[in-house]
């Protein structure tokens, strides 16, 4: 599989997971709110997520360590995320913050060194989810506040679902259009 084939996948995988974060917040209300929010503290969820992200990080790590450190990123991953699982609260929204700075540097890069179609737009909406994910990074909280809002307030419901929509929608059309233009293998 090549680097462009990859990104390809990447950007039918991320239309799939946001169509599924879309539907996840249109089923969203009062009535069930003390369930939907408490995601954000989940910390089962957590730690699968974090560790995804760890094993992700990997390989941007190699080349700026210490030779004898190279051998220990993959244990040491594994051993931050169990820490994580005992030891830090609001474990979900930390590593969605993280999966989503991630998505969207990897997103971005690609979308360079493939040339992207309006890519401009899609380096706004990907700037928009690394900004996002370094809020939840930082305040994970944000993310309880955030499904507390939605549920309450129509309008933050429909620009989130909105911009969602936006995203999977490009991604599933650049993806399609790169498809087609030949390149994959």
């Amino acid at each position: 599989m090549t680097e462009f084939s990859i990104y390809v996948v990447s950007l039918w995988l991320g239309a799939l997971i946001t169509i599924g974060a879309t539907l996840w917040v249109s089923l969203l209300n009062p009535q069930n709110l003390p369930s939907r929010q408490a995601l954000a503290r989940n910390p089962q969820w957590g730690v699968i997520l974090g560790l995804l992200c760890l094993l992700w990080c990997i390989p941007h790590a190699q080349p700026i360590v210490w030779d004898w450190m190279r051998p220990w990123l993959l244990p040491l991953a594994i051993a931050f995320a169990g820490i994580g699982y005992f030891f830090l609260d609001y474990l979900f929204a930390r590593a969605l913050g993280g999966l989503l700075i991630l998505s969207a540097y990897y997103y971005l890069h690609a979308s360079f060194t493939f040339h992207t179609p309006a890519s401009q737009l899609f380096a706004v909406m990907c700037w928009s989810f690394g900004i996002g994910g370094l809020f939840l990074a930082a305040k994970p909280y944000l993310l309880r506040d955030l499904i507390r809002q939605m549920a309450v307030d129509w309008r933050w419901k429909v620009a989130l679902q909105l911009f969602l929509a936006v995203f999977a929608l490009y991604c599933l059309t650049v993806g399609i259009v790169h498809a087609v233009s030949g390149r994959l293998s």
